[in-house]
C-alpha cells in the first residue's frame, strides 16, 4: 500500500468505526502513542473526537519532534500503517 493508500484506510477505519480486530491493534498502538514524546495534544479533539480510544484523543504526532503529523485517532486504525519512529 502506498502513503495515500494507508491515510485513507485509517481515515476509513475512523469515520466507519473498526472492526474488533482493527480496533485491538488500534488500541496497543495508542498505549505506545500516549506515552511517545512526540504525541501532542491540539485542535484535533474538538474535531475528531475518539470515543473508544480515549487516552489520545484530540492528540497528533507532531513534526517538530520527528514525527509524521497525523491525528492518532487516524494513525494508528490504518493497518498497515508503520509509526516513523519505529515503535509500532
Amino acid at each position: 500500500m502506498s502513503k495515500v493508500d494507508d491515510i485513507i484506510n485509517g481515515w476509513g477505519n475512523y469515520l466507519k468505526g473498526s472492526d474488533p480486530t482493527t480496533l485491538k491493534l488500534a488500541k496497543e498502538r495508542a498505549a505506545i502513542c500516549s506515552d511517545c514524546r512526540t504525541a501532542k495534544h491540539g485542535v484535533h479533539t474538538a474535531i475528531l473526537p475518539d470515543y473508544s480510544i480515549s487516552e489520545i484523543q484530540g492528540m497528533y504526532c507532531s513534526k517538530d519532534l520527528g514525527g509524521c503529523g497525523c491525528p492518532l485517532s487516524t494513525a494508528v486504525r490504518s493497518k498497515n500503517y508503520k509509526c516513523v519512529k519505529g515503535k509500532w
